[in-house]
């Protein structure tokens, strides 16, 4: 019997000419991950915002009860921007600030996209990822199962969390 090569959520993702998985996050504005995910290489980013929302839990200092379960605000780029996530996106109430994807004039009414906030808060994000990226395990990926491979995933985030406070 013939072992299948590569391993679990691993795939062949076109755009970027490489074999793999990727990883999704949400991140508060101190780069600290809130929800965190991976996905197989070929499938497109904007599949995973849901299951990212649904795992979201925040809980701040002076709020007294159970964690908000949804962000006021959402920043992501331009490959979330789908119908699907923005109807999902405005069913749940979160305002979205996603850049468009194409340059031709939609009918309607024009959505808001503010850059320069976004620009603060990708500037986070990135900055999550090269914390991440630091973990040479994670990095080149070893793991051929998904579950091994997302257990480091959480040993890194509380490691992270760790250097932070």
């Amino acid at each position: 019997m013939k072992q299948k090569k590569g391993g679990e959520l691993v795939g062949y993702d076109g755009y970027h000419k490489k074999k793999g998985s990727k990883l999704h996050a949400v991140v508060t504005p101190a780069s600290l991950p809130i929800s965190i995910t991976i996905s197989p290489g070929n499938e497109h980013e904007s599949r995973r915002l849901m299951p990212l929302m649904e795992n979201i839990s925040i809980k701040t200092p002076n709020q007294k009860g159970r964690p908000r379960k949804r962000p006021r605000r959402i920043h992501a780029d331009k490959n979330y921007d789908t119908p699907l996530v923005r109807a999902y996106l405005h069913q749940k109430g979160v305002q979205a600030n996603i850049s468009s994807r194409s340059k031709k004039k939609q009918r309607g009414r024009p959505r808001i996209f503010d850059s320069t906030s976004f620009k603060k808060i990708r500037y986070t994000v990135e900055r999550f990822f090269s914390w991440i990226k630091a973990f040479r395990r994670i990095d080149t990926r070893y793991d051929r199962l998904a579950s091994t491979f997302m257990g480091f995933i959480h040993i890194a985030c509380i490691l992270i969390y760790m250097r932070r406070f």
